[in-house]
């Protein structure tokens, strides 16, 4: 075992030392907790104790595969900022992780548009090594970095958040079947202690008021087992952000894997490259979740804004000319460039990896139309 392999272990057995104990002395945990912990705990939390992108750590994102896709979501920002006509605008990312991202959109922007290039850039991130290595990599641009939103600046703002309300923590419920089979109930899925080891336990049923808010009455009628997921935090995301670019204007891409409704149970774990157990060595492994695009909506239009689409990943890049501008982009690059080149564009856009499964919705002030890369079915709108 390697020595970043052991260190990852023995922090893994800290943290869970430390999650055994709190459920020891005050019961199960709800699974947001867990996740919170497992990710966020200040010592030995997942984000805040290694970087895990890219081939040494334990997922790589689209903007790592290639720069390419930052350049798109660039230009389509650009494009965006330009039909507002709004002025003095502000940048917002959530989640910028190294900073590839944005560095790649302020690359397009320093050259077709210096006003977006010249704002300020402001971030959502909590992690204190990858706020770093966004100062580091976005220099010399003007940086502001938040835990949250609720210190935005009063200004228009165009924004992104890629793979980020996929890392929000969720809970869970379950519905139990009672032995009659004439009636059942949602009940809370916590984190306990199952012969020594962490384990999902039924907790107390779920309230009215937790069931309407849980959407649970809509949804098809459950079976023993049935998994329910609800993400409060991505609620109290996507409400804020509405209620800014209700406020003052702007738009923002949200590109996830997810889809236009519940997935059921849909939480799991990463560990170097690898799926495995969300209870594996708390700490050591990335846990997300398929985002609820549906949620998502009814929180933008609860406050006052709108959300668009979302499609998938595959249509939007293609809607928007990734094609035409690798094309163009590969006739500048030598021949192994040009296969490394189509290749990460492949990934991006395929069905078979991240082009299906990734979908592509915009939040925008209340209105009517329909941005390019969301119009309807055998209509993509045009490219930029």
């Amino acid at each position: 075992m390697s020595e970043h392999n052991l260190l990852q272990t023995e922090q893994g057995k800290a943290l869970f030392e430390t999650i055994a104990s709190r459920i020891e002395t005050d019961g199960p945990l709800s699974l947001a907790n867990y996740i919170s912990l497992a990710l966020g705990d200040a010592d030995h939390g997942y984000y805040h104790k290694q970087d895990p992108f890219g081939a040494d750590g334990d997922f790589t994102t689209a903007p790592e595969i290639s720069g390419l896709f930052g350049e798109m979501c660039g230009l389509y920002l650009a494009h965006m900022a330009d039909l507002s006509g709004l002025t003095q605008s502000a940048i917002l990312e959530l989640g910028p992780g190294r900073g590839s991202l944005m560095a790649d959109m302020r690359h397009v922007w320093s050259q077709i548009m210096p006003q977006l290039a010249n704002s300020p850039v402001h971030l959502v991130e909590t992690s204190p090594a990858l706020r770093q290595q966004q100062k580091d990599r976005l220099a010399p641009a003007d940086l502001y970095w938040h835990p949250d939103l609720d210190d935005l600046p009063a200004t228009p703002i165009f924004g992104i958040a890629n793979e980020f309300f996929d890392a929000l923590p969720i809970d869970q419920a379950i519905w139990r079947q009672d032995h009659k089979e004439t009636a059942g109930s949602w009940r809370h899925r916590l984190v306990g202690l199952v012969d020594g080891r962490l384990g999902f336990v039924d907790g107390p049923a779920l309230s009215p008021a937790e069931i309407d808010i849980w959407h649970l009455a809509s949804m098809p009628a459950p079976t023993d087992g049935s998994i329910a997921e609800y993400c409060s935090m991505a609620d109290a995301y996507a409400g804020k952000l509405a209620t800014h670019i209700a406020s003052y204007g702007g738009a923002c891409l949200i590109i996830d894997y997810g889809r236009d409704g519940p997935s059921g149970d849909s939480l799991q774990a990463v560990a170097n490259h690898q799926p495995v157990d969300v209870f594996h060595q708390p700490g050591d492994a990335d846990l997300s979740h398929w985002v609820d695009f549906s949620a998502l909506r009814r929180s933008a239009t609860s406050s006052g804004a709108r959300l668009v689409g979302p499609v998938t990943q595959s249509d939007f890049l293609q809607a928007i000319g990734i094609a035409q501008r690798t094309e163009a982009a590969a006739k500048l690059a030598d021949a192994e460039t040009r296969r490394g080149l189509f290749a990460a564009v492949e990934r991006l856009v395929s069905s078979q990896q991240m082009g299906s499964a990734f979908k592509v919705a915009m939040m925008l002030p209340s209105g009517t139309g329909l941005p390019p890369g969301f119009a309807a079915a055998g209509d993509q709108g045009s490219t930029i």
